[in-house]
This record gives structure tokens, sequence and C-alpha cells, in this order.
């Protein structure tokens, strides 16, 4: 968040719990979406290797939360300008914004609205049936739970009860190999 900011966010935060929400390892991203790749850039070819078997690799999977009735998902509560929030917006490809102001348990709000984003209908359905697999990149995954784990046991340990396991494998990219598309 600070990256996409362009200063260090020096406000309040607070720790919160968003109701009928469910969070999981679904929003995928394939290596060569062509609104995702930066205009004249060659298409590559992503695979790693089960014993001498190449499997290709489409894309990476990332987080997204879905309405669920029932659902309950934690989360950190930053408080930005409206400046501040369309540059999230430009960075958050693949999501829309969704306001949640009446689903925060811990807080009522007038003056402002909350946001998530979840991702875009439409949006590619990871299958392992295509013509190879997604996969969850395990330094990405390490970031998501390393922030949780920096935010205490208690945070950490609503995450993991709030977000269904990934349906991927989860490869480091030193095991994923990377060649320009023939």
């Amino acid at each position: 968040m600070q990256q996409t900011l362009g200063h260090t966010y020096n406000g309040p935060n607070y720790e919160v719990h968003l109701r009928g929400y469910e969070r999981v390892w679904t929003c995928v991203r394939p290596f060569n979406d062509p609104k995702a790749i930066a205009a004249g850039a060659k298409k590559i070819d992503v695979y790693f290797l089960r014993d001498t078997e190449r499997v290709p690799i489409i894309g990476a999977a990332e987080l997204n939360i879905y309405p669920k009735k029932e659902g309950w998902i934690n989360g950190v509560l930053y408080l930005i300008t409206n400046e501040e929030l369309l540059s999230l917006d430009k960075r958050e490809r693949g999501y829309r914004r969704v306001d949640v102001t009446d689903r925060i348990e811990e807080f009522r709000f007038r003056g402002g609205k909350v946001y998530v984003y979840e991702g875009l209908p439409g949006s590619p359905v990871a299958s392992s049936a295509d013509k190879g697999t997604y996969i969850l990149i395990k330094e990405f995954f390490d970031l998501v739970t390393g922030a949780c784990d920096l935010r205490g046991k208690k945070f950490r340990d609503d995450f993991d009860k709030s977000t269904r396991p990934c349906a991927f494998p989860v490869l480091s990219y030193k095991n994923i190999v990377q060649e320009e598309a023939k």
C-alpha cells in the first residue's frame, strides 16, 4: 500500500472483522493476459518440473473475497484520502471496490465509507483442466502470512480460520522456469 501511495503511511490502522464474506485463493492472473502485460512484452512459457515432466503454468493465484451469508473475515482498516483511494483503484486491476461500511463489526461510521476489493465478475476461473495449472507463489503466500504474523498470533489465527486453503500447488520462484514463447 505504501508503495502505491508513494509515502509512508503514518495514520491510524485498526484490526477489524468483516461480516458476510469469505476469503479464498481463487483470483487468478494468467501470465500472458493481454490486459496485464506491458505493451510490446513478449509472451512467456512458464512451467515446473515434476520428475522429468514439464507441467505448464498458466498463471498465479491471489487472494479474493466473496459474499457469503454466514462468512466472516479479518482485515486492517486504514484511513486514506480520496486521492489515495484512486491510486489504490489503479493498482487493484482485476478487482473492483465494494462498499462494506455497514459490515464492519467493531465500528459504526458516519461521514466516510469503508471499502474492500473483490475480484471482478467474469475474471478467469482457475481450472487445472486447462492446458496446465495455476499456482500459488510461495514467496507471495509467505509475504501475506508474514504480514499477519506481524500483527500477532490472534490476527494470524483469525486469518487462517477465515481463509480457505489454496487448491493449487504452492511453488517457489526457484522452482519455476520461464522461457520466451515460441
